[in-house]
């Protein structure tokens, strides 16, 4: 299977070495038969390892994304759906070995759309999307130390709708966040970055435009990856 590498949504990692020449992660979902299950494999040196399945719960787990610690660890996080919540949940993974997953954020109606960074400090940053019944919010929330933070609200209460949030490393190291949202009516990309402990008023990116085109580089994923819509490459 061939899947374009987008710079948003799903691919995380600066290309600076053709593909094949580096490490690269890759979790997905897909359905076992009765619910959404995700998995998770790795290629370093050309070669995938076999498929692991790292939940077996009755939630159905969709739209996971990885990173990993200086240690090696990864730190993998997903919406679990059941029962009309739509909870935050996540695992991580050391020597083939998984933790049990555990609930980051389930009091709102919906916590959906994760992204995740994790900075030279080793303090694990998590983004979503949450809402309380009314319209969606961008929410964070850091691990410092195997020590969370309460999820907090990114930015300043409004009446559009925030959504899709992505986190990356600005050249300081600092975590920047972007998401999509209403400006006059238009969706429109904006940023937030962390300076001194505060995240900064959000400033527009880019107007989205939704015709685009495809110049995006593509990596063939091994054939046991069958869900295109809920893959997440992270490349090293």
């Amino acid at each position: 299977m061939l899947v374009t590498l987008l710079s948003a949504g799903w691919l995380s990692g600066a290309v600076v070495q053709p593909l094949n020449e580096r490490e690269i992660d890759v979790v997905w979902s897909t359905s076992d038969g009765q619910r959404q299950e995700i998995y998770y494999t790795n290629r370093k040196e050309g070669s995938w390892t076999e498929p692991v399945r790292i939940t077996d719960d009755y939630y159905d787990n969709m739209y996971p994304v990885i990173d990993k610690d200086s240690s090696g660890r990864r730190w993998v996080f997903w919406t679990a759906y059941n029962n009309g919540t739509m909870e935050l949940r996540y695992t991580t993974g050391e020597n083939g070995t998984w933790s049990e997953s555990e609930t980051l954020a389930g009091e709102m109606t919906s916590n959906i759309s994760p992204s995740v960074i994790i900075d030279t400090e080793d303090t694990v940053w998590v983004v979503w999307s949450a809402n309380d019944g009314d319209l969606d919010d961008i929410y964070f929330a850091a691990n410092k130390k195997d020590s969370w933070s309460e999820p907090t609200l990114l930015h300043e209460p409004n009446s559009v709708a925030d959504m899709l949030p992505e986190i990356e490393l600005d050249g300081a190291g600092r975590p920047v966040v972007s998401w999509k949202t209403l400006k006059n009516g238009r969706t429109t990309v904006v940023a937030s970055r962390l300076t001194d402990s505060h995240w900064s008023e959000p400033e527009i990116e880019e107007i989205v435009d939704t015709a685009g085109q495809d110049d995006s580089e593509k990596l063939e994923l091994p054939s046991f990856v069958i869900n295109s819509s809920m893959v997440f490459v992270r490349i090293y």
